[in-house]
């Protein structure tokens, strides 16, 4: 029986393909390779391979210390940026009068915690933004301990003092005070790496640092004198309440706000009077890349010029500052008029017991 034509063209590629093959096998030696004997031939091949997996694993290298490189540069740069906004933020602290120390609910002895953790940047692993932070030290994560040092930390009105567990005093540096009620503001003075230090407190006991994330517990009574001085906001978190809100009012803007005042936290001296307040979005708002639902500010009023101050500013990722505080900082501290209507002018009076 005669094959069909398409199986006899079939047959002839494959046998053409196995006979070209065969060729390419039983190729004449080259030049270089005659009078070597195959052990030797074997030998330069394994060489070859061994020389090629030596390029390859530098490659590799060279790689990763690019990336090293690039992760360290990021480091440093993003170092480099937080220390000029720490300078801004510290002369916008000290042109603000100094926390008497009465009123500062920051003295006495603290127990430190630790430092808490830096965010690595984008797209570089753990290992190695654990690397870098590792080298960078004191910027990075250590941080809190050179803020707070690592166990017992005492307040005083003019610094700060390391205890140890034998009860040593160690001064760690001198230190001046701003802010006041559930925010201090520690201003170093001199020979410190860190040029402010804002500490936001979970009631009377426990306070923690802004950004940073050093958390604080009280290990001994607060400083003589400054109990009985405490402020309205720190009384109310000592007794164990959380702030009583009163609304104020509510907005479309934003998608939808409520304006609440917390009346137990106004505070007078002369013309001034100070509040706070909080701002609570009906929907999610993000600020600098970070998402939260309810600000808290700290406000200042001028009631014989009917004028208002921001002093301070702290985001929660939750409704009426609940879920953590996702961002803080100091206000602009301008001085603008309260104007005749609205949000502003409603603080205003409530602040300056006009209505």
């Amino acid at each position: 029986m005669k094959a069909s034509p398409i199986a006899s063209i079939v047959g002839g590629a494959a046998l053409a393909l196995a006979a070209h093959a065969a060729l390419a096998q039983a190729r004449p030696p080259t030049t270089e390779q005659i009078g070597k004997d195959p052990g030797a031939l074997r030998q330069e091949a394994e060489q070859k391979r061994a020389l090629e997996q030596s390029q390859q694993q530098q490659r590799s290298q060279a790689e990763a210390d690019q990336q090293w490189n690039d992760t360290l540069r990021q480091q440093q740069s993003r170092a480099s940026a937080d220390s000029a906004q720490g300078e801004a933020v510290r002369r916008t602290w000290q042109q603000r009068p100094p926390l008497a120390p009465e009123h500062n609910p920051l003295l006495g002895r603290w127990e430190s915690l630790g430092p808490g953790a830096r965010p690595g940047a984008p797209g570089v692993s753990p290992e190695m933004a654990q690397l870098a932070n590792a080298l960078l030290g004191g910027v990075t994560s250590g941080l809190c301990d050179t803020m707070l040092g690592r166990g017992g930390v005492e307040f005083r009105p003019t610094g700060v003092v390391a205890i140890g567990r034998d009860g040593r005093e160690r001064p760690m540096y001198r230190a001046e005070y701003r802010g006041g009620g559930s925010r201090v503001v520690v201003l170093p003075q001199g020979g410190t790496s860190f040029t402010h230090m804002i500490i936001d407190f979970q009631g009377a006991d426990r306070a923690s640092v802004a950004v940073v994330g050093c958390t604080l517990t009280r290990s001994g009574p607060p400083a003589a004198g400054q109990a009985a001085h405490s402020e309205p906001a720190l009384a109310t978190a000592r007794a164990g309440a959380a702030p009583q809100w009163t609304l104020l009012g509510t907005s479309s803007g934003n998608g939808g706000m409520d304006m609440y005042v917390e009346v137990a936290s106004i505070r007078r001296s002369g013309d001034k009077a100070r509040l706070f307040d909080l701002v609570d979005f009906r929907t999610r708002q993000t600020v600098d890349g970070k998402t939260l639902l309810s600000v808290r500010n700290d406000l200042e009023f001028d009631c014989a010029n009917a004028r208002q101050r921001m002093l301070a500013s702290t985001g929660y990722a939750g409704h009426m500052g609940s879920g953590g505080i996702v961002a803080s900082g100091p206000g602009d501290a301008i001085w603008q008029s309260v104007g005749k209507s609205g949000p502003s002018f409603e603080y205003w009076q409530v602040a300056c017991k006009r209505r």
